[in-house]
């Protein structure tokens, strides 16, 4: 299972906006910090915005905030929004019905495994649990969300 860039972005993005506390990340901000690209920023600021997720104000003072609690924005809610389904589960039977091996291939039964307890496994997982502060965590994860949150 592979996320695009735009995913992985758009959840990078909800990490640093849950990070920063209420205070407004601005795009500048976040390509910086984050080492994404303008474009992938601007597009994935877009869709989060379109979805509810991400609030977003211009001018002086401007920038990107969370538009809902971090706790109640679960993770696989924002691969949902931005992955197509096929792109997670790659078994052609699911694209077009037909494989010629699909009532003796056990591959398939594997991938919908793995694929059910990813999707389960990340429902679990709130922005909040995934973008902890330097004061939740302590440790590599601590310190790099102190050093993040410093910038």
């Amino acid at each position: 299972m592979h996320m695009n860039p735009s995913t992985n972005g758009a959840l990078r993005i909800l990490m640093i906006c849950r990070l920063a506390e209420g205070r407004s990340v601005t795009m500048p901000e976040m390509v910086r910090r984050l080492g994404l690209s303008e474009s992938l920023v601007v597009k994935a600021c877009h869709e989060l915005m379109r979805a509810g997720y991400l609030e977003g104000r211009r001018g002086n003072g401007g920038g990107y905030r969370l538009a809902r609690p971090p706790g109640e924005i679960d993770v696989m809610e924002i691969i949902e929004l931005l992955e197509d389904e096929e792109h997670l589960f790659p078994c052609r039977l699911r694209r077009d019905g037909e494989c010629r091996i699909a009532q003796v291939c056990l591959l398939r039964r594997a991938c919908e495994a793995a694929h059910d307890a990813f999707r389960s496994e990340l429902r679990d997982w709130s922005i909040a649990d995934i973008a902890v502060t330097a004061c939740e965590s302590e440790g590599p994860a601590g310190e790099a969300a102190l050093r993040l949150a410093s910038e």
